[in-house]
C-alpha cells in the first residue's frame, strides 16, 4: 500500500463534516494547488534527470574517444622523439 496520499484521498479518509469543509476550505484549496505544483515539479525534475543522463552518456562516449586519440598521439610523439635522437645516443649490442 502506498503511504503517500493525495489531498483528496486524505480528505476522503477523514469524513469531514460540512462545517469542517467550510472552515478549512481555503487551506484545502491551497493544499490542492501545492499538490498540483509539486506534481509539475516532479515531472520536470524527472525529465531533467533523463536529459542529464543522456548528456553524461554522450560525454562518456566522447571521453573514451578522446582517450584513444590521446594514446595514439602519445605513441606518435614517442616515435617522433626516438627518430629525432642522434644516432650516437642509441645503445646497440
Amino acid at each position: 500500500m502506498n503511504d503517500i496520499m493525495t489531498v483528496d484521498e486524505l480528505l476522503a479518509s477523514k469524513n469531514l463534516t460540512r462545517e469542517e469543509w467550510e472552515l478549512h476550505r481555503d487551506l484545502i484549496e491551497d493544499c490542492r494547488k501545492n499538490e498540483a505544483r509539486i506534481n509539475e515539479c516532479c515531472a520536470v525534475t524527472k525529465e531533467n534527470i533523463e536529459k542529464v543522463a543522456g548528456v553524461l552518456d554522450a560525454i562518456s562516449v566522447k571521453m573514451v574517444a578522446l582517450s584513444v586519440a590521446l594514446e595514439t598521439i602519445i605513441g606518435e610523439a614517442e616515435d617522433v622523439s626516438l627518430r629525432m635522437l642522434p644516432e650516437h645516443k642509441f645503445f646497440r649490442e
